[in-house]
């Protein structure tokens, strides 16, 4: 049981290493001109730890979708599509989280936030807020799939990075500050 935790944790860690990673990993395996069969093996095991992950079985299929079109086109663009494919999964997520209970309070709850009535509205329109973030960073990045590979790996290898962490600053700053407005009433 200890074993099979500490491979799930394992395959977790080398999940997010390898999505990080990944638009470096493409551009120097396009630099290097690697085969396309080793770039698609690379994606299928991105897939199946994607899937151990996150249990995510539409993400699966969409790096699936990408493995074969790799496969069967012989494409390098199949392989730029990937944060692509990441960013919509993303997006969806949040947009569709919108009906029922929105993902942002779903991460206060898991955080010990108990949420009154105008919280969870707040938890709804920042849920609306990040779901517009990642459909813009979607676009940017189909955008940066006709451009350079060098553009394309600033953009989705840093620069996306950046403006996600800039999102979660800004993010928890403005919940620190409704918090701190909430105590004091």
């Amino acid at each position: 049981m200890q074993l099979k935790k500490s491979l799930i944790k394992i395959i977790k860690l080398l999940g997010i290493g390898f999505t990080v990673l990944y638009p470096f990993i493409v551009f120097f395996a396009l630099k290097a001109q690697v085969a396309w069969r080793v770039m698609a093996i690379f994606l299928l095991a991105v897939a199946g730890i994607s899937l151990v992950r996150n249990k995510n079985i539409w993400m699966f299929f969409c790096i699936l979708f990408l493995c074969l079109g790799l496969i069967i086109c012989k494409q390098d663009i199949f392989l730029k599509l990937y944060p692509v494919v990441m960013n919509l999964c993303v997006c969806l997520m949040f947009a569709g989280s919108v009906r029922g209970t929105p993902v942002i309070e779903k991460f206060a709850v898991k955080m010990g936030y108990i949420l009154d009535n105008e919280q969870k509205k707040q938890t709804k329109y920042a849920t609306y807020i990040w779901a517009g973030f990642m459909g813009l960073l979607t676009v940017i990045s189909l955008i940066t799939v006709f451009l350079s590979n060098e553009i394309w790996v600033w953009f989705n290898g840093l620069i996306s990075y950046i403006l996600i962490a800039i999102m979660i600053g800004a993010e928890l700053l403005i919940h620190k500050k409704a918090a701190n407005v909430h105590r004091n009433k």
